[in-house]
């Protein structure tokens, strides 16, 4: 029945260890994992969406220098490549504020995840060491029980032996007083004769 018991508090204990790991570590590490492939998947569609703006203004800026044909097409060209400069730095202001939003919104999320994942640790940490300081106490107040009961065990038995003792001194004390009678009796038939 022991036994079974030991191998029940075992597997609780390996059942807690496993839950204390998944909420420390690995829980934590999955939703690492998932904000960095969030991070990267909307960084890429950034790159993705300024790839192709900038290509298709690349592309307009080469067609309409392959339509030039007279010096008024040329200065109106020119003045559509200071409107593409331009727009190419707007696009440009633009793309690198949506990559900070996204590093800010990434560096807070893993923050946060740190964070809770220190206090999860930090939680069993502290119930681990409930868990030991109950279990210390437990042994203890078991080990108190244990020597109390063998103390009293111990005492019963004195108590016993010195009966068995005092049992033994009163029969060898009446065996010597039946042997100092009949000495008695022995010496007095004898003195009569």
């Amino acid at each position: 029945m022991a036994n079974s018991s030991k191998k029940g508090n075992t597997q609780e204990n390996v059942d807690q260890a496993q839950q204390q790991f998944d909420s420390a570590f690995a829980g934590p590490a999955r939703s690492i994992a998932s904000k960095m492939l969030d991070y990267t998947q909307k960084l890429a569609s950034v790159q993705h969406e300024a790839l192709d703006a900038y290509s298709e203004l690349g592309f307009k800026q080469m067609r309409s220098a392959l339509e030039i044909k007279n010096s008024e097409e040329l200065r109106s060209y020119m003045e559509e490549q200071q409107a593409a400069a331009r727009e190419i730095a707007e696009q440009m202001r633009s793309d690198m504020e949506k990559v900070s939003s996204i590093n800010q919104e990434f560096m807070q999320q893993s923050q946060e995840l740190t964070q809770d994942a220190m206090q999860r640790g930090q939680e069993a940490t502290e119930k681990n060491m409930e868990r030991m300081q109950e279990a210390t106490e437990k042994n203890m107040e078991r080990g108190k029980e244990a020597t109390e009961k063998n103390m009293e065990r111990g005492q019963e038995a004195t108590e016993k032996n010195m009966e068995r003792s005092q049992q033994k001194v009163q029969e060898s004390l009446k065996e010597g007083e039946k042997e100092a009678d009949k000495s008695a009796k022995d010496t007095k038939s004898t003195s009569n004769k």
